[in-house]
C-alpha cells in the first residue's frame, strides 16, 4: 500500500478517534449518493479499520437503486434506529448542512460534508469539507479518495462508482466534466459487468407503467417548458425518472415532473440550456432551502400539511412561478397527447 495522499489525509485526521462514523447521504438516496457513502466507508474501513454505519432516510424506491443496494451488497441502517447526539460523527455524502434532504438533526454538527454541489450554508465549522460544484458526481469525488488510498479496489465498491456517476451524469453526457470522465476511465477494468447490467435493467412493477402512462397524459406544454403533475407517487425517485424522460420532448427546453409522496410534493427540474441554472431558478420557485441544484438538473420538495385542495393550490402556485421565472407566463398551453 502507498502513501495516502490529497484531501483524504485531512479526512482521516478529522474522523479520528474510537466512535463509529455515522455515514448520511441524503434523504432517498440515488446511485450517486449510495455509491459514494459505500466507498467512503471501504477506504475508512481498509486504512484505519474505522467502524461506520450508512443511514437511510427516506427509502430506496427506484427499481435501479434497489438492485444495486442488493446486488453490491450495500449495507443501510434506518435513520429511525439510530441515536444521534451532539458528540456523534457524522458524514454527510452528497448532500450538505440545513439542507431539507437530509434527516440530519438540527443540533448535530457533521464532521465531515463531501458534495458535488454548490455550498449552501457556511462550513467553516466543519472539520472536513469536500464541496466540488464543478464535478458531474460525488462518485468522481469518492473515485478519487480510492486512488489516493492505494488500497484494493474492490470489485463491488467499483461497480457502484462507476454506476453512480453514470447515473448522474446520464452516462457523461450531462454535466460531466473531464474529472468524470477520467473516473469512469479507471473504474470500468475493475467493475462487475455482470451485475452492472443487471442493475442498469432492473425489472419493475405494474404500477410503474402505469405512472408514466399517467404522466404523459398529464403532461401539458408551455412555449419551451413541459410540466406534469403525477398526483401520488410509489417513490420520489419516479418524479425525477419522469422529468428526465419528458425532456426527451423535441420542442422543449425544460421538464417540471410533480408528485406527492407522504404529505410532501416532490419537484423536479431539468432542461437542455447549458446557459441556464435550473438550481438557482427552482431555489427561486420553492425556497432556498427546499431546493438545490446544477445548471441542468435541480430537485426539492415543499410539505403539505393540508387536504387535497391545498396540495392543489401549491401545485399551481409552483407552476405559475416556474413559467414566470423562464418567462413563459403568457404561453397558451397545450396537452403532450
Amino acid at each position: 500500500m502507498g502513501q495516502v495522499k490529497g484531501p483524504l489525509v485531512s479526512l482521516l485526521a478529522a474522523v479520528a478517534g474510537p466512535q463509529p462514523l455515522i455515514i448520511l447521504p441524503h434523504d432517498n438516496p440515488d446511485p450517486d449518493a449510495l455509491a459514494s457513502a459505500a466507498t467512503l466507508q471501504y477506504v475508512l474501513r481498509e486504512l484505519t479499520e474505522k467502524e461506520s454505519i450508512i443511514a437511510l432516510g427516506g427509502i430506496i424506491g427506484r427499481a435501479e437503486n434497489r438492485a444495486m443496494v442488493k446486488y453490491l451488497n450495500i449495507n443501510l441502517v434506518p435513520v429511525k434506529e439510530i441515536e444521534f447526539t451532539p458528540e456523534s460523527q457524522v458524514a454527510l455524502v452528497d448532500t450538505q448542512p440545513g439542507r431539507s434532504n437530509n434527516s440530519l438533526p438540527a443540533d448535530v454538527r457533521p464532521t465531515v460534508v463531501i458534495d458535488h454541489h454548490p455550498a449552501y450554508v457556511e462550513t467553516d465549522t466543519i472539520p472536513f469539507v469536500d464541496l466540488r460544484d464543478q464535478y458531474g458526481a460525488t462518485s468522481t469525488i469518492l473515485t478519487e479518495y480510492l486512488r489516493d488510498s492505494h488500497v484494493t479496489v474492490e470489485s463491488k465498491i467499483a461497480t457502484a462508482l462507476f454506476y453512480g456517476i453514470a447515473a448522474e451524469t446520464q452516462d457523461l453526457g450531462r454535466e460531466s466534466t473531464p474529472a468524470d470522465f477520467a473516473a469512469s476511465h479507471f473504474l470500468y477494468p475493475y467493475a462487475n459487468k455482470r451485475r452492472l447490467g443487471k442493475i442498469e435493467n432492473a425489472r419493475v412493477p405494474r404500477e410503474y407503467f402505469r405512472t408514466f402512462r399517467d404522466a404523459i397524459e398529464e403532461a401539458v406544454v408551455y412555449d419551451k417548458v413541459v410540466i406534469s403533475d403525477l398526483g401520488d407517487v410509489l417513490y420520489p425517485d419516479m418524479v425525477a425518472e419522469v422529468a428526465d424522460f419528458l425532456l426527451r420532448l423535441d420542442e422543449v427546453d425544460w421538464a417540471l415532473a410533480m408528485g406527492c409522496y407522504k404529505k410532501n410534493l416532490h419537484v423536479s427540474l431539468r432542461t437542455t440550456d447549458r446557459d441556464a441554472n435550473a438550481g438557482e431558478i427552482l431555489q427561486k420557485v420553492l425556497g432556498s432551502r427546499s431546493a438545490g441544484g446544477h445548471d441542468m438538473i435541480a430537485g426539492g420538495k415543499i410539505r403539505i400539511d393540508g387536504n387535497g385542495l391545498e396540495r392543489e393550490k401549491i401545485a399551481v402556485r409552483v407552476k405559475d412561478r416556474l413559467l414566470r421565472r423562464i418567462g413563459v407566463e403568457s404561453a397558451n398551453p397545450w396537452d403532450l397527447v
